[in-house]
């Protein structure tokens, strides 16, 4: 989960892997997929984002998946795609996906006919279907190579793997989760709770300029940790040339879409009953689990018990970044996610 929209281009680039160059982005493509029935209700019209780096191989068998994270969109994604980065564009045939509620796709802030929250509540389910929708109708994707997903992006890579487990030959989920804790819950209805108590908020009708200044520093606060926000405070004051706290007022990523993509989080969930084992038997794609041991945001529990039942590939950062630690272990996890892609 990241903020970028609300924290800058910096902390976007952070958990996107920020490299030293910077390439622009593919163009910002959307296709129609019709009417959708989603957990909540249904849109008469949705359209989805998305963005293409690389060749197609003839026989289709370099795609590669990259769905967004909480707040995030294909446009935040172009430090982490591309010629000799995470996932290098030399070899793979990158396929962004905006997922539902991020405002590129349709979403609360940009639906004509259900605006704000008469948008219906969906789940991380109906964000891959559409994704499915939108691959086999549109694109003609019938299989990919692999889905490379972090924080929510993970959990839609992650939901891919148990809904259609036969499309995806290999998953890499960085900072996710198959099953939310009671402590996930708690961080994110708390930043729900911070949204629906905001002055102004009106049930979603609030005034264009409004500054969720609450949420914005309790999702901050989840993202790193207490040891490393006081390494990088000087007198009170954010370090020279780190601006990781999100504490800009300026607003372009809507709050009705932060609710229902949290809320889409909420009541996530793939092992019934936190049975792991049940669960890695439902899964047939190669995994690669990467997690941060320090993470506040997302507890790697769950996902460190996955990767033993499934007897997956693991990589567990221990540094004081918490949630963004793959910032911090670039090296490691680049190296661990193109060994394991190739």
């Amino acid at each position: 989960m990241i903020l970028c929209r609300y924290a800058g281009r910096t902390l976007c680039a952070l958990l996107a892997m920020m490299s030293v160059c910077v390439c622009m982005a593919a163009e910002q493509q959307l296709a129609s997929i019709g009417s959708l029935t989603m957990v909540g209700g249904k849109i008469k019209q949705c359209s989805l984002g998305y963005r293409t780096y690389g060749t197609l191989a003839a026989d289709q068998s370099n795609v590669v998946l990259v769905p967004t994270w909480l707040t995030g969109r294909t446009a935040d994604q172009i430090d982490l795609i591309g010629p000799g980065k995470l996932i290098d564009t030399d070899r793979w045939y990158v396929i962004a996906l905006d997922a539902i509620g991020n405002g590129v796709s349709c979403s609360p802030s940009n639906s004509k006919s259900h605006p704000r929250l008469n948008f219906p509540e969906f789940g991380i389910r109906d964000m891959v279907k559409a994704q499915h929708r939108l691959l086999a109708l549109t694109l003609g994707i019938d299989h990919a190579h692999a889905i490379v997903g972090i924080s929510m992006g993970a959990m839609q890579a992650m939901q891919w793997a148990v809904m259609y487990p036969d499309y995806a030959s290999n998953i890499v989920s960085i900072v996710g989760t198959a099953q939310p804790t009671a402590r996930d819950l708690q961080v994110w209805r708390g930043e729900l709770s911070a949204i629906e108590h905001n002055p102004g908020w009106n049930a979603g009708n609030y005034p264009p300029g409004t500054v969720f200044r609450n949420l914005t520093a309790l999702h901050t606060e989840s993202m790193w940790t207490p040891e490393h926000t006081a390494a990088k405070t000087v007198a009170g004051k954010h370090a020279t040339g780190d601006r990781f706290h999100g504490t800009q007022t300026s607003q372009s990523f809507s709050a009705v879409d932060w609710y229902r993509q949290l809320q889409a989080m909420t009541t996530f969930g793939l092992a019934r009953d936190g049975d792991m084992a049940a669960l890695a038997g439902r899964i047939k794609a190669r995994l690669l689990i990467i997690t941060s041991e320090q993470d506040r945001l997302i507890d790697p529990g769950p996902s460190k018990a996955l990767a033993a039942q499934k007897r997956a590939k693991l990589l567990v950062l221990d540094n004081d970044c918490g949630h963004m630690a793959p910032n911090c272990e670039i090296g490691k996890v680049n190296q661990a996610v193109k060994a394991f892609l190739d």
